[in-house]
């Protein structure tokens, strides 16, 4: 038996934050403190305001918690955590990238739970239910706003907190969040998001339930990403890369594989967005995984290539090209890691970041020729690694 979790309520619609005090209604959440989760330039551009409008109209009086700056760290969840559980919020409400909704979920889930941060780090650990939450996606990438994961930064490495319980109750995906998103960002986030829903669509937990959202994400996102980023004003393509990321979220209910842990080793060397090094990634991911037992793979190709081809190469091929289009470096060597590295980033992306549900075992033996062909930009010899 295999789960699969969504929002119970999901808001959707142009000025669809609006409603959601009426929602969280629904849902018998009594009127009280509201716990706003954002950043700073959020707040002070003004984004959050028609949502805090919305709650004063309805009676809520809003905490606002806006010390939040890049990507969040231990520290930076045990600042919230000890603000919110003096507030004692009767709902928490994320609005931001995954940064903002990673924290807001850990938020929720220690105002009703003790101990330190550090003390919740882990897979499925005993907790108590948290108090209800909501989360407003501000990119369209992350899909924070459906998974049942809060990633954190410690050191060089990253933490997770993973939960049933962190799946919201309310998710709103309203496009005035994401109208103002710069074009690096749209393409960074939506990057994400297309390497959610591939690397989702080769995994061994996936089904039938989490392919259908991975290959209509990916139709989604294929079409209407590039358009987003060249017209920032098109709100049709807003809204349909705001719907793929959110899709594709929920086919993390199969989880990422290869992908995200060669991002991983790159981010540790390199100052660079998530998004960008999964963008990276992404390509040479489909090499090595090629050689797996993967059924639909001609599917997914096509997905991945507008319907021109049902050839795997071909897919890899163009997704080099997207990158080329959005400015992603060629090569972990392009963004200034030295070759001296491939071993290195080879055995930790195995020993450090292993994907069980990989669909080819990852080895560091396996793994070293894979990050020389990325180095090299070598993609044929992704195939062969």
């Amino acid at each position: 038996m295999r789960d699969f979790l969504a929002p119970r309520h999901v808001l959707h619609g142009d000025g669809a934050v609006a409603q959601l005090p009426e929602a969280l209604g629904r849902w018998g959440v009594a009127q009280g403190t509201a716990e706003i989760v954002c950043d700073r330039f959020l707040f002070e551009s003004g984004v959050v305001a028609p949502l805090l409008d919305a709650l004063g109209r309805a009676g809520w009086k809003p905490d606002v918690f806006a010390d939040i700056a890049g990507e969040p760290t231990l520290a930076d969840a045990e600042a919230l955590v000890s603000h919110a559980r003096q507030a004692a919020p009767d709902v928490v409400i994320g609005v931001g990238g995954g940064s903002a909704m990673d924290l807001a979920k850990v938020a929720a889930l220690l105002v009703t739970n003790e101990g330190p941060v550090e003390d919740h780090i882990g897979v499925d650990l005993s907790e108590r239910p948290p108090v209800p939450f909501a989360l407003l996606p501000t990119t369209t990438g992350t899909g924070a706003e459906c998974t049942r994961i809060a990633m954190l930064s410690a050191g060089i490495g990253k933490r997770i907190v993973s939960h049933r319980y962190l799946v919201p109750l309310v998710a709103v995906l309203d496009v005035d969040l994401v109208m103002g998103l710069p074009a690096a960002v749209t393409a960074a986030t939506g990057m994400d998001a297309l390497a959610h829903a591939t690397e989702s669509f080769l995994s061994t937990s996936s089904t039938l339930l989490t392919t259908s959202m991975s290959l209509r994400a990916i139709e989604l996102l294929r079409e209407w990403l590039p358009v987003a980023v060249e017209e920032p004003d098109n709100r049709s393509a807003r809204r349909a890369t705001l719907y793929g990321a959110y899709l594709a979220g929920l086919a993390l209910n199969a989880g990422v594989v290869l992908g995200h842990s060669m991002a991983y080793t790159v981010a540790n060397r390199a100052h660079l967005a998530h998004g960008v090094t999964c963008a990276m990634a992404l390509p040479f991911c489909l090499g090595y995984n090629s050689a797996g037992d993967v059924e639909g793979m001609g599917t997914l190709a096509a997905r991945l290539t507008g319907g021109t081809s049902r050839d795997l190469h071909v897919a890899a091929e163009q997704l080099l090209e997207l990158n080329d289009r959005f400015a992603v470096p060629v090569s972990p060597a392009a963004a200034g890691i030295a070759d001296s590295e491939i071993e290195p980033m080879a055995r930790e992306c195995a020993e450090v970041y292993p994907r069980p549900t990989n669909p080819v075992a990852m080895t560091t033996e396996r793994l070293t020729p894979l990050y020389r062909a990325w180095f090299q930009r070598d993609l044929a010899s992704s195939w062969a690694a």
